[in-house]
Protein backbone atom coordinates (compact mmCIF):
# COMPACT_ATOMS: atom_id res chain seq x y z
CA UNK A 1 0.00 0.00 0.00
CA UNK A 2 2.73 2.27 0.46
CA UNK A 3 1.23 5.38 2.15
CA UNK A 4 2.90 8.52 3.85
CA UNK A 5 0.76 10.40 6.51
CA UNK A 6 1.75 14.17 7.23
CA UNK A 7 -0.66 16.55 8.75
CA UNK A 8 -3.12 17.46 6.55
CA UNK A 9 -6.15 20.18 6.95
CA UNK A 10 -9.39 19.91 5.67
CA UNK A 11 -12.09 23.18 6.02
CA UNK A 12 -15.98 22.65 5.99
CA UNK A 13 -18.26 24.71 4.11
CA UNK A 14 -21.15 25.56 7.00
CA UNK A 15 -23.41 28.04 5.34
CA UNK A 16 -24.99 30.46 9.05
CA UNK A 17 -27.62 28.69 10.61
CA UNK A 18 -26.17 25.41 9.76
CA UNK A 19 -26.27 23.01 12.46
CA UNK A 20 -23.14 20.78 13.19
CA UNK A 21 -23.29 17.63 15.04
CA UNK A 22 -19.72 16.25 16.25
CA UNK A 23 -18.86 12.49 17.85
CA UNK A 24 -15.68 11.09 18.66
CA UNK A 25 -13.93 7.62 19.61
CA UNK A 26 -16.74 5.72 18.47
CA UNK A 27 -14.44 2.56 18.58
CA UNK A 28 -16.93 -0.25 16.62
CA UNK A 29 -20.14 0.50 18.05
CA UNK A 30 -22.27 1.41 15.19
CA UNK A 31 -25.68 0.53 16.80
CA UNK A 32 -24.65 3.04 19.41
CA UNK A 33 -23.40 5.56 16.42
CA UNK A 34 -26.80 4.88 15.04
CA UNK A 35 -29.25 5.14 18.19
CA UNK A 36 -27.08 8.70 18.74
CA UNK A 37 -27.30 9.84 15.40
CA UNK A 38 -31.56 9.32 16.13
CA UNK A 39 -31.55 11.04 19.22
CA UNK A 40 -29.77 13.72 18.28
CA UNK A 41 -32.36 14.47 15.52
CA UNK A 42 -29.86 14.23 12.70
CA UNK A 43 -31.01 15.15 9.61
CA UNK A 44 -29.78 15.66 6.09
CA UNK A 45 -28.64 18.92 5.76
CA UNK A 46 -26.95 18.59 8.92
CA UNK A 47 -23.19 18.66 8.95
CA UNK A 48 -21.73 15.65 10.89
CA UNK A 49 -18.12 15.95 12.28
CA UNK A 50 -16.37 12.64 13.25
CA UNK A 51 -13.27 13.89 15.35
CA UNK A 52 -11.26 10.55 15.20
CA UNK A 53 -10.88 6.77 15.92
CA UNK A 54 -13.86 4.81 14.25
CA UNK A 55 -12.53 1.67 15.07
CA UNK A 56 -11.09 -1.27 17.34
CA UNK A 57 -11.71 -2.11 20.54
CA UNK A 58 -15.63 -2.75 19.92
CA UNK A 59 -17.03 -5.47 18.33
CA UNK A 60 -17.92 -4.11 14.84
CA UNK A 61 -14.83 -1.81 13.31
CA UNK A 62 -15.80 -2.90 10.08
CA UNK A 63 -19.75 -2.15 10.18
CA UNK A 64 -18.86 1.25 11.80
CA UNK A 65 -16.66 2.22 8.35
CA UNK A 66 -18.95 0.92 5.83
CA UNK A 67 -22.28 2.62 7.65
CA UNK A 68 -20.06 6.02 8.11
CA UNK A 69 -18.69 5.54 4.51
CA UNK A 70 -22.56 5.46 3.30
CA UNK A 71 -24.00 8.51 5.02
CA UNK A 72 -20.74 10.69 3.35
CA UNK A 73 -22.31 9.74 0.22
CA UNK A 74 -25.38 10.66 1.08
CA UNK A 75 -25.12 14.03 3.19
CA UNK A 76 -22.52 16.20 4.41
CA UNK A 77 -20.21 14.21 6.84
CA UNK A 78 -16.50 14.55 7.97
CA UNK A 79 -14.40 12.40 9.32
CA UNK A 80 -10.90 13.36 10.79
CA UNK A 81 -7.78 10.71 11.85
CA UNK A 82 -7.98 9.04 14.99
CA UNK A 83 -4.65 7.60 16.66
CA UNK A 84 -5.65 4.11 16.71
CA UNK A 85 -7.24 4.53 13.05
CA UNK A 86 -3.80 5.81 12.38
CA UNK A 87 -2.31 2.73 14.61
CA UNK A 88 -4.11 -0.18 12.93
CA UNK A 89 -4.08 0.72 9.72
CA UNK A 90 -0.47 0.96 9.22
CA UNK A 91 -0.17 -2.37 10.21
CA UNK A 92 -1.32 -3.32 6.86
CA UNK A 93 0.83 -0.81 5.04
CA UNK A 94 4.01 -2.94 4.93
CA UNK A 95 4.57 -5.56 2.49
CA UNK A 96 8.12 -6.99 3.46
CA UNK A 97 8.11 -10.50 5.14
CA UNK A 98 8.49 -9.22 8.20
CA UNK A 99 5.35 -6.28 8.19
CA UNK A 100 3.52 -9.30 7.23
CA UNK A 101 4.29 -11.32 10.36
CA UNK A 102 3.78 -7.99 12.08
CA UNK A 103 0.44 -7.90 10.67
CA UNK A 104 -0.53 -11.59 11.92
CA UNK A 105 0.69 -11.46 15.28
CA UNK A 106 -1.33 -8.06 15.69
CA UNK A 107 -4.30 -10.31 14.85
CA UNK A 108 -4.12 -12.54 17.52
CA UNK A 109 -3.13 -10.04 20.05
CA UNK A 110 -6.01 -7.90 19.62
CA UNK A 111 -7.97 -11.11 19.66
CA UNK A 112 -6.85 -11.83 23.40
CA UNK A 113 -7.11 -8.48 24.14
CA UNK A 114 -10.05 -6.81 22.84
CA UNK A 115 -11.13 -10.10 21.14
CA UNK A 116 -11.37 -8.84 17.35
CA UNK A 117 -9.75 -6.53 15.21
CA UNK A 118 -11.09 -4.59 12.00
CA UNK A 119 -8.33 -7.21 10.07
CA UNK A 120 -9.98 -10.04 11.92
CA UNK A 121 -13.74 -8.94 10.87
CA UNK A 122 -12.59 -9.05 7.50
CA UNK A 123 -11.32 -12.12 7.34
CA UNK A 124 -14.41 -13.32 9.00
CA UNK A 125 -16.49 -11.70 6.12
CA UNK A 126 -14.30 -13.73 3.43
CA UNK A 127 -14.87 -16.97 5.81
CA UNK A 128 -10.98 -17.08 7.16
CA UNK A 129 -10.89 -17.59 10.53
CA UNK A 130 -7.84 -16.47 12.56
CA UNK A 131 -6.45 -19.84 13.08
CA UNK A 132 -5.69 -20.20 9.38
CA UNK A 133 -3.44 -17.02 9.09
CA UNK A 134 -0.29 -19.05 10.26
CA UNK A 135 3.21 -18.77 7.97
CA UNK A 136 2.99 -18.98 4.56
CA UNK A 137 -0.41 -18.02 3.96
CA UNK A 138 -0.52 -15.11 6.11
CA UNK A 139 0.65 -12.99 3.21
CA UNK A 140 -1.93 -15.15 0.99
CA UNK A 141 -4.81 -13.90 3.27
CA UNK A 142 -3.17 -10.43 3.87
CA UNK A 143 -3.28 -9.63 0.30
CA UNK A 144 -6.97 -11.09 -0.46
CA UNK A 145 -8.05 -8.43 2.53
CA UNK A 146 -6.53 -5.75 1.43
CA UNK A 147 -8.10 -6.23 -1.91
CA UNK A 148 -11.15 -7.15 -0.96
CA UNK A 149 -11.62 -4.56 1.66
CA UNK A 150 -9.91 -1.17 -1.00
CA UNK A 151 -12.16 0.74 -0.41
CA UNK A 152 -12.87 1.16 3.13
CA UNK A 153 -9.14 0.80 3.77
CA UNK A 154 -8.67 3.86 1.48
CA UNK A 155 -11.63 5.79 3.27
CA UNK A 156 -9.78 5.62 6.10
CA UNK A 157 -6.21 6.35 4.86
CA UNK A 158 -7.73 9.53 3.47
CA UNK A 159 -8.50 11.00 6.42
CA UNK A 160 -7.58 14.89 7.36
CA UNK A 161 -5.70 15.14 10.58
CA UNK A 162 -7.24 18.89 11.59
CA UNK A 163 -10.89 19.78 10.38
CA UNK A 164 -12.02 23.61 10.41
CA UNK A 165 -15.78 25.17 10.29
CA UNK A 166 -15.83 28.59 11.00
CA UNK A 167 -14.15 29.29 14.89
CA UNK A 168 -14.19 25.44 15.61
CA UNK A 169 -11.33 23.66 14.96
CA UNK A 170 -11.81 19.95 15.28
CA UNK A 171 -8.80 17.52 16.10
CA UNK A 172 -8.65 13.97 17.75
CA UNK A 173 -5.84 14.46 20.42
CA UNK A 174 -5.64 18.24 20.35
CA UNK A 175 -3.10 20.95 18.88
CA UNK A 176 -0.75 23.47 20.60
CA UNK A 177 -1.73 26.30 18.15
CA UNK A 178 -4.55 28.12 16.42
CA UNK A 179 -2.46 28.42 13.57
CA UNK A 180 -3.15 25.68 12.00
CA UNK A 181 -1.99 25.99 8.73
CA UNK A 182 2.14 25.89 10.32
CA UNK A 183 1.20 22.74 11.39
CA UNK A 184 0.67 21.24 7.67
CA UNK A 185 2.75 18.29 6.28
CA UNK A 186 4.29 17.69 9.71
CA UNK A 187 4.31 14.54 11.76
CA UNK A 188 0.44 13.97 12.73
CA UNK A 189 0.88 11.23 16.11
CA UNK A 190 1.63 14.36 18.51
CA UNK A 191 -2.22 15.85 17.65
CA UNK A 192 -3.54 12.63 17.26
CA UNK A 193 -2.71 10.63 20.21
CA UNK A 194 -1.93 13.84 22.33
CA UNK A 195 -2.69 12.35 26.26
CA UNK A 196 -4.33 14.61 29.24
CA UNK A 197 -4.58 17.46 25.96
CA UNK A 198 -6.76 19.73 28.94
CA UNK A 199 -3.73 19.47 31.37
CA UNK A 200 -1.45 21.24 29.20
CA UNK A 201 -2.52 24.51 29.47
CA UNK A 202 -3.55 25.64 26.38
CA UNK A 203 -5.79 28.35 26.05
CA UNK A 204 -7.35 29.52 22.60
CA UNK A 205 -8.59 33.15 22.26
CA UNK A 206 -10.22 32.97 18.44
CA UNK A 207 -11.40 29.04 18.09
CA UNK A 208 -12.69 26.66 20.35
CA UNK A 209 -10.77 23.40 20.01
CA UNK A 210 -12.76 20.21 20.15
CA UNK A 211 -11.02 17.17 21.30
CA UNK A 212 -12.04 12.98 21.52
CA UNK A 213 -9.06 10.58 22.48
CA UNK A 214 -9.15 11.12 26.33
CA UNK A 215 -12.11 10.15 28.13
CA UNK A 216 -13.49 13.16 30.28
CA UNK A 217 -13.46 11.17 33.44
CA UNK A 218 -10.08 10.55 33.37
CA UNK A 219 -9.63 14.70 33.53
CA UNK A 220 -12.20 14.91 36.69
CA UNK A 221 -10.38 13.88 39.66
CA UNK A 222 -13.40 14.30 42.15
CA UNK A 223 -16.09 12.19 40.39
CA UNK A 224 -16.73 9.25 37.36
CA UNK A 225 -17.95 11.77 34.72
CA UNK A 226 -18.17 10.91 31.22
CA UNK A 227 -20.05 14.09 29.74
CA UNK A 228 -18.19 16.55 27.25
CA UNK A 229 -16.23 18.75 29.27
CA UNK A 230 -16.97 22.81 28.11
CA UNK A 231 -14.02 25.16 29.07
CA UNK A 232 -15.41 28.20 28.01
CA UNK A 233 -12.43 30.49 29.46
CA UNK A 234 -9.58 28.36 27.44
CA UNK A 235 -12.23 27.41 24.43
CA UNK A 236 -11.60 24.16 24.85
CA UNK A 237 -14.18 20.91 24.60
CA UNK A 238 -13.49 17.35 25.29
CA UNK A 239 -16.40 15.01 23.98
CA UNK A 240 -14.66 11.56 24.40
CA UNK A 241 -17.24 9.86 26.92
CA UNK A 242 -15.05 6.81 27.07
CA UNK A 243 -17.25 4.20 24.94
CA UNK A 244 -16.32 0.73 24.50
CA UNK A 245 -13.29 1.29 26.95
CA UNK A 246 -14.30 2.43 30.55
CA UNK A 247 -17.33 0.98 32.27
CA UNK A 248 -19.39 3.82 32.92
CA UNK A 249 -18.27 4.95 29.02
CA UNK A 250 -21.37 6.36 26.57
CA UNK A 251 -21.16 7.57 23.14
CA UNK A 252 -21.45 11.30 23.62
CA UNK A 253 -22.74 14.03 20.65
CA UNK A 254 -22.36 18.04 20.53
CA UNK A 255 -24.96 19.97 18.50
CA UNK A 256 -23.27 23.24 17.59
CA UNK A 257 -26.67 25.42 15.81
CA UNK A 258 -23.90 27.44 13.95
CA UNK A 259 -20.07 27.61 13.10
CA UNK A 260 -19.38 31.10 14.72
CA UNK A 261 -21.67 30.06 17.99
CA UNK A 262 -20.14 30.42 21.03
CA UNK A 263 -19.81 27.27 23.37
CA UNK A 264 -23.01 28.38 25.54
CA UNK A 265 -25.35 27.61 23.10
CA UNK A 266 -23.70 23.94 22.43
CA UNK A 267 -26.51 21.18 24.21
CA UNK A 268 -25.46 17.49 24.01
CA UNK A 269 -26.59 13.69 24.54
CA UNK A 270 -25.04 10.56 24.96
CA UNK A 271 -25.76 7.07 24.60
CA UNK A 272 -24.49 3.54 25.96
CA UNK A 273 -27.23 0.80 25.52
CA UNK A 274 -27.91 0.12 28.96
CA UNK A 275 -30.53 -0.97 30.59
CA UNK A 276 -32.59 1.96 31.72
CA UNK A 277 -34.74 2.79 34.69
CA UNK A 278 -37.13 5.07 36.75
CA UNK A 279 -36.65 6.39 39.81
CA UNK A 280 -39.44 5.55 42.28
CA UNK A 281 -38.42 7.25 45.16
CA UNK A 282 -35.88 10.14 45.84
CA UNK A 283 -32.18 10.28 46.99
CA UNK A 284 -29.96 12.90 48.24
CA UNK A 285 -26.80 13.20 47.03
CA UNK A 286 -23.19 12.85 48.43
CA UNK A 287 -20.14 13.40 46.53
CA UNK A 288 -17.49 11.01 46.09
CA UNK A 289 -14.96 10.10 48.90
CA UNK A 290 -12.71 8.00 46.22
CA UNK A 291 -12.33 7.59 42.85
CA UNK A 292 -10.21 5.04 40.94
CA UNK A 293 -8.76 6.08 38.28
CA UNK A 294 -6.16 3.62 35.93
CA UNK A 295 -3.51 5.76 36.71
CA UNK A 296 -3.61 4.57 40.61
CA UNK A 297 -5.61 1.45 40.46
CA UNK A 298 -3.98 -1.43 42.40
CA UNK A 299 -5.51 -2.67 44.98
CA UNK A 300 -6.15 -5.28 47.78
CA UNK A 301 -9.49 -7.68 48.74
CA UNK A 302 -10.52 -6.74 52.41
CA UNK A 303 -13.53 -9.05 52.58
CA UNK A 304 -16.32 -10.46 50.44
CA UNK A 305 -19.73 -10.13 50.74
CA UNK A 306 -22.13 -11.69 47.79
CA UNK A 307 -21.77 -9.90 44.71
CA UNK A 308 -19.82 -7.25 46.42
CA UNK A 309 -16.09 -6.78 48.40
CA UNK A 310 -14.57 -4.06 50.41
CA UNK A 311 -10.82 -3.28 49.18
CA UNK A 312 -7.94 -0.72 49.90
CA UNK A 313 -6.64 1.34 47.75
CA UNK A 314 -3.11 0.88 47.93
CA UNK A 315 -2.07 4.36 46.58
CA UNK A 316 -4.51 6.51 49.22
CA UNK A 317 -5.30 3.76 51.80
CA UNK A 318 -8.46 4.44 51.25
CA UNK A 319 -10.97 1.50 51.76
CA UNK A 320 -14.43 1.36 49.50
CA UNK A 321 -16.95 -1.21 48.65
CA UNK A 322 -17.55 -1.84 44.95
CA UNK A 323 -18.60 -4.72 43.25
CA UNK A 324 -16.58 -8.11 43.24
CA UNK A 325 -16.33 -8.31 39.29
CA UNK A 326 -14.44 -4.95 39.03
CA UNK A 327 -11.09 -6.54 39.49
CA UNK A 328 -8.43 -7.35 37.00
CA UNK A 329 -4.76 -8.72 36.97
CA UNK A 330 -2.28 -7.45 34.77
CA UNK A 331 0.56 -9.35 33.64
CA UNK A 332 2.31 -9.28 36.43
CA UNK A 333 -0.34 -10.72 38.58
CA UNK A 334 -1.38 -6.94 40.42
CA UNK A 335 -4.81 -7.01 41.35
CA UNK A 336 -6.66 -3.61 39.79
CA UNK A 337 -9.86 -2.51 40.34
CA UNK A 338 -11.80 -0.73 37.14
CA UNK A 339 -12.64 2.86 37.53
CA UNK A 340 -14.97 3.97 39.84
CA UNK A 341 -16.10 6.51 42.49
CA UNK A 342 -18.26 6.08 45.43
CA UNK A 343 -20.61 8.67 44.51
CA UNK A 344 -24.30 8.81 45.20
CA UNK A 345 -26.50 10.48 42.93
CA UNK A 346 -28.65 12.71 44.09
CA UNK A 347 -32.52 11.68 42.25
CA UNK A 348 -35.75 12.91 41.97
CA UNK A 349 -38.60 10.37 41.68
CA UNK A 350 -39.19 10.10 38.20
CA UNK A 351 -35.90 10.59 37.48
CA UNK A 352 -33.95 8.27 34.20
CA UNK A 353 -31.04 6.49 35.36
CA UNK A 354 -28.67 3.82 33.16
CA UNK A 355 -27.77 1.17 34.68
CA UNK A 356 -24.08 0.28 34.89
CA UNK A 357 -24.26 -2.69 37.69
CA UNK A 358 -27.07 -4.00 39.90
CA UNK A 359 -26.02 -5.23 42.79
CA UNK A 360 -27.32 -6.15 46.33
CA UNK A 361 -26.20 -2.54 47.39
CA UNK A 362 -28.43 -0.92 45.04
CA UNK A 363 -27.87 -0.09 41.63
CA UNK A 364 -24.60 1.69 40.12
CA UNK A 365 -25.52 3.73 37.12
CA UNK A 366 -25.69 7.32 35.73
CA UNK A 367 -27.41 10.33 35.56
CA UNK A 368 -26.29 13.01 32.90
CA UNK A 369 -22.70 11.52 32.32
CA UNK A 370 -22.20 11.27 35.88
CA UNK A 371 -21.82 7.89 37.09
CA UNK A 372 -22.80 6.91 40.95
CA UNK A 373 -25.05 4.79 43.61
CA UNK A 374 -28.99 5.01 44.01
CA UNK A 375 -30.12 2.61 46.82
CA UNK A 376 -34.02 3.18 45.80
CA UNK A 377 -36.86 1.43 44.44
CA UNK A 378 -36.47 1.51 40.26
CA UNK A 379 -38.73 -0.23 37.68
CA UNK A 380 -37.27 -0.98 34.01
CA UNK A 381 -38.12 1.88 31.39
CA UNK A 382 -40.30 -0.57 28.79
CA UNK A 383 -39.43 0.41 25.23
CA UNK A 384 -42.68 1.44 23.28
CA UNK A 385 -42.27 0.33 20.19
CA UNK A 386 -45.40 1.61 18.20
CA UNK A 387 -46.22 0.74 14.60
CA UNK A 388 -46.49 3.56 12.11
CA UNK A 389 -47.91 3.90 8.39
CA UNK A 390 -45.49 4.42 5.52
CA UNK A 391 -42.18 5.14 5.06
CA UNK A 392 -39.45 7.60 7.57
CA UNK A 393 -39.47 11.12 7.77
CA UNK A 394 -37.53 11.86 4.87
CA UNK A 395 -35.52 14.59 6.36
CA UNK A 396 -34.14 12.53 8.61
CA UNK A 397 -30.23 11.64 7.79
CA UNK A 398 -29.22 8.65 9.89
CA UNK A 399 -30.53 5.83 7.94
CA UNK A 400 -28.67 3.31 5.37
CA UNK A 401 -29.16 3.66 1.50
CA UNK A 402 -30.12 0.69 1.73
CA UNK A 403 -32.64 0.92 3.74
CA UNK A 404 -34.35 3.95 1.88
CA UNK A 405 -34.55 2.39 -0.88
CA UNK A 406 -36.92 -0.83 -0.02
CA UNK A 407 -39.13 2.01 1.52
CA UNK A 408 -39.10 3.49 -2.09
CA UNK A 409 -39.86 0.61 -3.50
CA UNK A 410 -42.65 -1.00 -1.86
CA UNK A 411 -44.19 2.62 -1.78
CA UNK A 412 -43.59 2.09 -5.84
CA UNK A 413 -45.20 -1.44 -6.08
CA UNK A 414 -48.10 -0.09 -3.77
CA UNK A 415 -47.67 -2.27 -1.70
CA UNK A 416 -49.28 -1.19 2.32
CA UNK A 417 -46.78 -1.85 5.02
CA UNK A 418 -46.00 -0.83 8.93
CA UNK A 419 -42.65 -0.07 10.24
CA UNK A 420 -41.16 0.01 13.82
CA UNK A 421 -37.61 1.56 14.45
CA UNK A 422 -35.52 -0.01 17.97
CA UNK A 423 -32.41 -0.59 18.86
CA UNK A 424 -30.28 -3.21 17.03
CA UNK A 425 -31.85 -6.57 17.21
CA UNK A 426 -29.15 -8.78 17.87
CA UNK A 427 -30.70 -10.23 21.72
CA UNK A 428 -32.97 -12.02 22.94
CA UNK A 429 -34.94 -9.35 24.45
CA UNK A 430 -34.67 -6.72 22.16
CA UNK A 431 -36.06 -9.42 19.16
CA UNK A 432 -39.12 -10.40 21.93
CA UNK A 433 -39.85 -6.51 22.03
CA UNK A 434 -39.85 -6.34 18.62
CA UNK A 435 -42.30 -9.40 17.76
CA UNK A 436 -44.57 -8.05 20.30
CA UNK A 437 -44.57 -4.98 18.18
CA UNK A 438 -45.13 -6.73 15.06
CA UNK A 439 -48.32 -7.95 16.22
CA UNK A 440 -48.58 -11.40 15.35
CA UNK A 441 -46.75 -11.35 11.78
CA UNK A 442 -44.44 -14.20 11.51
CA UNK A 443 -40.95 -13.43 12.06
CA UNK A 444 -38.78 -15.87 9.65
CA UNK A 445 -35.09 -17.79 10.37
CA UNK A 446 -33.69 -16.18 7.25
CA UNK A 447 -30.37 -18.05 6.63
CA UNK A 448 -27.88 -17.11 3.41
CA UNK A 449 -26.37 -20.13 2.37
CA UNK A 450 -24.53 -21.48 -0.61
CA UNK A 451 -22.92 -24.70 -2.03
CA UNK A 452 -18.95 -25.61 -1.60
CA UNK A 453 -18.06 -24.01 -5.02
CA UNK A 454 -19.75 -20.96 -3.96
CA UNK A 455 -21.36 -20.71 -7.49
CA UNK A 456 -24.60 -21.39 -6.24
CA UNK A 457 -26.19 -19.29 -3.13
CA UNK A 458 -29.92 -19.34 -1.52
CA UNK A 459 -32.09 -17.44 0.71
CA UNK A 460 -33.75 -19.71 2.86
CA UNK A 461 -36.80 -18.37 5.14
CA UNK A 462 -38.41 -20.63 7.38
CA UNK A 463 -39.96 -20.77 11.05
CA UNK A 464 -37.69 -19.18 14.15
CA UNK A 465 -38.54 -22.23 16.51
CA UNK A 466 -37.31 -24.79 13.58
CA UNK A 467 -34.31 -26.28 13.69
CA UNK A 468 -32.42 -26.02 10.38
CA UNK A 469 -30.80 -29.97 8.87
CA UNK A 470 -28.80 -29.19 6.58
CA UNK A 471 -28.85 -32.43 4.88
CA UNK A 472 -32.94 -32.39 4.89
CA UNK A 473 -32.94 -29.13 2.79
CA UNK A 474 -29.78 -30.79 0.20
CA UNK A 475 -32.09 -33.65 -0.59
CA UNK A 476 -34.63 -31.29 -1.85
CA UNK A 477 -33.04 -28.71 -3.65
CA UNK A 478 -30.05 -31.20 -5.21
CA UNK A 479 -27.70 -29.30 -3.52
CA UNK A 480 -24.80 -31.39 -1.78
CA UNK A 481 -22.44 -29.75 0.83
CA UNK A 482 -24.37 -26.57 1.63
CA UNK A 483 -22.84 -24.17 3.92
CA UNK A 484 -23.40 -20.71 5.45
CA UNK A 485 -22.51 -17.87 2.56
CA UNK A 486 -19.42 -15.73 3.94
CA UNK A 487 -21.01 -12.24 4.50
CA UNK A 488 -18.79 -10.93 1.38
CA UNK A 489 -21.17 -12.41 -0.78
CA UNK A 490 -24.12 -11.75 1.20
CA UNK A 491 -22.92 -7.64 0.75
CA UNK A 492 -22.31 -8.33 -3.36
CA UNK A 493 -25.39 -9.99 -4.30
CA UNK A 494 -28.19 -8.72 -1.40
CA UNK A 495 -26.49 -5.60 0.08
CA UNK A 496 -26.69 -6.70 3.48
CA UNK A 497 -24.88 -7.47 6.07
CA UNK A 498 -24.77 -10.07 9.17
CA UNK A 499 -27.80 -9.73 11.03
CA UNK A 500 -29.81 -7.62 9.00
CA UNK A 501 -30.40 -10.50 6.54
CA UNK A 502 -33.94 -10.39 4.91
CA UNK A 503 -36.25 -11.14 2.00
CA UNK A 504 -36.45 -7.40 1.27
CA UNK A 505 -32.37 -7.86 0.22
CA UNK A 506 -33.41 -9.87 -3.36
CA UNK A 507 -34.53 -6.15 -4.94
CA UNK A 508 -30.50 -5.90 -4.88
CA UNK A 509 -30.12 -9.11 -6.84
CA UNK A 510 -30.90 -7.65 -10.64
CA UNK A 511 -29.00 -11.04 -12.08
CA UNK A 512 -30.57 -13.62 -9.82
CA UNK A 513 -27.52 -14.81 -8.55
CA UNK A 514 -29.11 -16.00 -4.88
CA UNK A 515 -32.47 -18.41 -5.31
CA UNK A 516 -35.28 -18.04 -2.59
CA UNK A 517 -36.49 -20.89 -0.85
CA UNK A 518 -39.40 -21.06 1.67
CA UNK A 519 -40.50 -23.49 3.86
CA UNK A 520 -44.02 -24.13 3.30
CA UNK A 521 -45.14 -23.48 7.16
CA UNK A 522 -44.79 -19.89 6.97
CA UNK A 523 -46.69 -19.68 4.47
CA UNK A 524 -50.35 -20.29 6.43
CA UNK A 525 -49.44 -16.69 7.91
CA UNK A 526 -51.52 -13.70 6.84
CA UNK A 527 -48.22 -11.28 8.29
CA UNK A 528 -44.54 -11.05 7.88
CA UNK A 529 -42.04 -9.28 9.52
CA UNK A 530 -39.11 -8.78 8.49
CA UNK A 531 -35.89 -5.97 8.11
CA UNK A 532 -35.96 -3.51 5.52
CA UNK A 533 -32.32 -4.42 5.11
CA UNK A 534 -31.17 -2.48 8.39
CA UNK A 535 -31.79 -4.82 11.89
CA UNK A 536 -32.93 -1.65 13.48
CA UNK A 537 -36.21 -1.49 11.88
CA UNK A 538 -38.74 -3.61 11.09
CA UNK A 539 -41.69 -4.05 8.61
CA UNK A 540 -44.84 -5.83 8.64
CA UNK A 541 -46.59 -6.40 5.77
CA UNK A 542 -48.43 -8.90 4.18
CA UNK A 543 -47.83 -12.71 3.08
CA UNK A 544 -50.13 -12.02 -0.15
CA UNK A 545 -48.25 -8.65 -1.24
CA UNK A 546 -44.51 -10.72 -0.89
CA UNK A 547 -45.78 -13.38 -2.49
CA UNK A 548 -47.79 -11.58 -5.12
CA UNK A 549 -46.69 -8.18 -5.54
CA UNK A 550 -42.80 -8.33 -4.23
CA UNK A 551 -41.55 -10.97 -5.52
CA UNK A 552 -42.72 -11.23 -9.19
CA UNK A 553 -41.07 -7.54 -9.33
CA UNK A 554 -37.90 -8.42 -8.35
CA UNK A 555 -37.52 -10.83 -10.51
CA UNK A 556 -37.69 -13.61 -8.15
CA UNK A 557 -39.86 -16.66 -7.97
CA UNK A 558 -39.21 -18.97 -4.70
CA UNK A 559 -38.97 -22.61 -4.42
CA UNK A 560 -40.91 -23.67 -1.68
CA UNK A 561 -39.28 -26.96 0.69
CA UNK A 562 -41.00 -28.68 3.82
CA UNK A 563 -38.40 -29.07 6.38
CA UNK A 564 -39.19 -31.02 9.35
CA UNK A 565 -36.55 -29.77 11.39
CA UNK A 566 -36.12 -33.11 13.79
Amino acid sequence: MAHQIKTSIQHIPAEPGQRILAVSDIHGHPDRLFQLLRQLHYGKNDILVIVGDLIEKGPESLRVVQYVMDLARQHPVYVSMGNVDLGRILKADNDSPEGVADWAGFLHWAERTWGGSLFSEMLADMGISLDQVTGERAAEYRSRMLEQFQEELEFLWSRPTILTAGKYIFVHGGIPTEDVQSLAGTDPQPYLKNDDYYHQGYTFRDHIVVTGHWPTCLYRADREDVSPLFDRERGILCIDGGNSLKRSGQLNGIIIPDSQADMEDISWAGYDGALRVEALEGQEGRAAGLHIQYFASEVEQLSQDGDMGEWRQLSSGKTFSGPMKWTYRDDKGVLHYSDYADTVLSVSPGDQLSVIEQTRSGYYCKKNGLAGWYQGKARPVEQHLVLQSGGPDRQEGHRRERELMVYELLERLHIPYERIDHIQADTMEACQAVEEALQGAVICKNLFLCNRQRTAFYLLMMPGDKAFKTKELSAQIGSSRLSFGEAVYMERYLHISPGSVSVMGLMNDREQKVQLLIDRDILQEEYLGCHPCMNTSSLRLRMKDLLETFLPAVGHEPLYVELKGD
